[in-house]
C-alpha cells in the first residue's frame, strides 16, 4: 500500500513537470507577422511557425488555420490552439475558447484588442494583437504582433566601456538562426533595439527599456521564425540612432 502511494506521488510530480506552462510576454520582445492578400499560404514565408505544432496562416478565403495540422479552415481552427481576451499577466484566470467562438464569426472585431494565444501541445501562453484582418473573399490578408520566444538575457560585460553611442555589426553575419549585437551608450536612458524587414515592417523588438551608459551591452537575436533575407537593426537612445544591415540565410 505504501509503495503504491509513493508511485502515485511520483506520477503526480512527473505530470506536473510535463504540463508546466511557459509564458511569452510581449514586454520581453515581439514579432510582427504578415500574410499579404492572395499570398501563397503553402509557402513557409506566409506561415507564422510559432512552435513545432502550430503554423498559423490563412487561405485567400475564410479564416486562419494551423497548416501544420489542418489542410484548410475548419470550425475548430486553428487546431491545437485556444484564445482569450486579456494579457499573459493574468493568463491563468482567463476564459479560453476556439478562435471562431471568440471572434463570433467576425475576426475584424478583434483588431487592436489584447489577446492571449494558448499553444495546447507545448502549454505555451503568449500575448498577441491583430493589426489587420481582411474581410470576405479579398485575398485572406492579415497581420498581428505577438510575443516572441524568450531569448538569452541582456548581458552587461564586466569592466567599463567608453561613454559613446555605437552599435557594432552583428556577429556572425550572415547568420542562421541567431546572431549577437553589441552596443554602448553615451547616456543612460530609454533605449530600443528593433529589427525591420526590407519594406520597413518591424519584425522583432529586442530591447525596449532603460539601459546604462559606460558598459558593454549584448543581446542575442533568434530569427528562426523568419524567412531568409536582408533585415535592418535600428538602435535608438534619446535623439541618437544607428542602423546595421544583417543577412539571414537558411
Amino acid at each position: 500500500m505504501k509503495r503504491n502511494a509513493i508511485v502515485v506521488i511520483i506520477g503526480i510530480a512527473l505530470l506536473q513537470l510535463l504540463t508546466a506552462q511557459t509564458v511569452w510576454k510581449s514586454t520581453n520582445g515581439t514579432v510582427t507577422f504578415t500574410k499579404a492578400a492572395f499570398a501563397d499560404w503553402k509557402l513557409a514565408a506566409n506561415q507564422d511557425r510559432i512552435s513545432d505544432s502550430v503554423w498559423i496562416t490563412r487561405s485567400n478565403t475564410q479564416s486562419i488555420f494551423n497548416i501544420r495540422k489542418d489542410t484548410s479552415y475548419a470550425s475548430n481552427a486553428p487546431s491545437g490552439t485556444l484564445w482569450a481576451l486579456g494579457t499573459t499577466d493574468s493568463f491563468a484566470t482567463l476564459s479560453y475558447k476556439s478562435f471562431v467562438t471568440l471572434s463570433g464569426g467576425s475576426p475584424q472585431g478583434l483588431i487592436g484588442k489584447n489577446l492571449v494565444l494558448h499553444l495546447v501541445a507545448e502549454n505555451i501562453y503568449l500575448d498577441l494583437k491583430f493589426v489587420t484582418y481582411a474581410g470576405g473573399n479579398t485575398g485572406g490578408g492579415f497581420s498581428y504582433t505577438r510575443a516572441s520566444k524568450p531569448g538569452p538575457t541582456l548581458v552587461h560585460a564586466v569592466g567599463n566601456a567608453p561613454k559613446q553611442f555605437a552599435l557594432e555589426q552583428n556577429y556572425p553575419n550572415p547568420f542562421n538562426p541567431s546572431t549577437t549585437f553589441s552596443f554602448t551608450l553615451q547616456n543612460t536612458g530609454l533605449t530600443t533595439l528593433r529589427i525591420y524587414n526590407v519594406v520597413g515592417q518591424e519584425v522583432a523588438t529586442l530591447i525596449n527599456g532603460v539601459r546604462e551608459a559606460g558598459v558593454h551591452h549584448q543581446v542575442v537575436f533568434d530569427a528562426r521564425h523568419l524567412s531568409s533575407g536582408v533585415y535592418f537593426a535600428r538602435l535608438t537612445s534619446g535623439t541618437m540612432v544607428q542602423v546595421r544591415k544583417l543577412m539571414l540565410t537558411k
